[in-house]
């Protein structure tokens, strides 16, 4: 039998069509064979380290928290094949030395929230399809980064990052705009997998690692000449569990800056609103407002911001921003990571600048209540980052808020780290 399926080939002479069929056949399986080989292994890896050392002293609290964690990051991107590339990050949090702060897992509430709990998880894991003219699918576990990240970023900050398992769209198919468009089945949160906790009904708790929903992000940027540059939203978020952040928001922002004299002069301004959406139970109307002035002058970086976070007193109608880079905005001392129900008036001032290589900024903020005009307190912000050669960064950073309203403690924090990447 082997001899008789050998025959054909065997009598096919020179330039027999048959026989230049298969080896036509034989080369083609043969080249894409390598191109998916070199496209598989042709990519490029990565590891990231950050070892931080973080304390926090807040008067709500018996006894101060002194957090020293490492953080992890293997990850492999791979080339391009027929459209079609993967990416899978693993994400390790492992403290060093002793856990004398509330992980938020660790049980040990009579110190303040570090939270960066231990553990480990598959950070990143999805498929990208570029084969559409200017336009590119993502699918799988991914982060997700919008704009200024006011309203939805990775939570970088912290040592667990914040990821998405959703499917995304960017596109710039259409004349001068730029379109995105995710919908986002869960939300893995910096908690980490160990907050998977159910509360007696059987939902998951609201602060769990991960966060079930039905959401919509729509996202469309252009640029407006040289003038501005233009962002229109639309965020409608629609939680399985914690329905209290069901909410649908509509905005836009201009951004720009131009020369005024020796003046380099950037300027920002925003309005969004907000309502409930799915079970939310409670009645949410509240509007968003940011307005920013930064001048520079050489080197030197001022700005002045004034954001409002409307509230109007009733129980969960404020506006509200759970899928934010939260740490970012309104002080790091992280006070308002939750918007009271009476809302927020955020006044803040900072200057930057670098000097010899070494980055310096200092902010300062006024808060107060939106509803009622009652002063929450104040908040100092420092920090200082160097970068040493192409991968090595050492960071100091230190937040004193100052309370001055009954419902808020005062507190400070400080950070040191020092991270690495390859």
């Amino acid at each position: 039998m082997f001899l008789g399926l050998l025959a054909p080939v065997a009598v096919a002479g020179p330039g027999d069509p048959e026989e230049e069929a298969v080896l036509e056949l034989l080369q083609a399986d043969s080249t894409g064979y390598a191109a998916f080989r070199e496209a598989l292994t042709g990519g490029h890896a990565w590891v990231k380290l950050r070892y931080r050392f973080e304390t926090v002293d807040d008067d709500a609290f018996s006894k101060d928290a002194n957090a020293s964690t490492l953080r992890t990051v293997l990850g492999y991107e791979t080339g391009v094949y027929a459209g079609f590339a993967a990416l899978l990050e693993f994400e390790d949090v492992a403290p060093v030395g002793g856990e004398d702060y509330n992980s938020t897992v660790n049980g040990k509430t009579s110190h303040p929230v570090v939270a960066d709990p231990d553990g480990g998880e598959v950070n990143q894991a999805y498929l990208r399809y570029t084969g559409f003219e200017d336009t590119a699918i993502a699918a799988g576990r991914q982060r997700i980064l919008l704009g200024n990240q006011r309203f939805v970023g990775p939570v970088a900050w912290r040592q667990n990052e914040q990821t998405f398992d959703a499917i995304t769209t960017t596109s710039d198919r259409f004349g001068e705009w730029n379109l995105f468009y995710a919908y986002i089945s869960n939300v893995n949160r910096v908690f980490g997998d160990d907050s998977k906790k159910h509360l007696p009904s059987g939902l998951l708790n609201p602060v769990a690692g991960d966060q079930r929903m039905n959401s919509h992000l729509f996202n469309a940027q252009r640029q407006l000449g040289s003038f501005a540059e233009l962002l229109t939203y639309a965020y409608l978020l629609d939680y399985d569990s914690a329905d209290t952040n069901s909410t649908n928001t509509f905005g836009a922002s201009l951004s720009g800056a131009f020369e005024l004299g020796r003046i380099d002069l950037a300027w920002a301004g925003e309005f969004a609103t907000q309502s409930d959406s799915g079970d939310n139970p409670n009645d949410v109307d509240a509007n968003y407002y940011r307005g920013e002035l930064g001048p520079k002058f050489g080197p030197v970086d001022f700005k002045v911001m004034y954001e409002v976070l409307e509230g109007s007193g009733d129980t969960g109608d404020r506006f509200t921003t759970p899928l934010a880079t939260l740490h970012k905005w309104n002080g790091w001392a992280d006070k308002f990571l939750n918007t009271p129900d009476d809302g927020l008036e955020d006044l803040s001032v900072s200057i930057g600048g670098s000097v010899r290589g070494t980055k310096l900024l200092a902010v300062w903020h006024d808060f107060q209540a939106n509803d009622g005009g009652n002063d929450y307190g104040t908040e100092l912000d420092l920090s200082v980052t160097r970068k040493v050669g192409d991968d090595l960064t050492i960071g100091l950073k230190y937040a004193d808020f100052d309370s001055d309203d009954s419902a808020f403690s005062d507190t400070k924090k400080g950070w040191v780290w020092l991270s690495y990447s390859f």
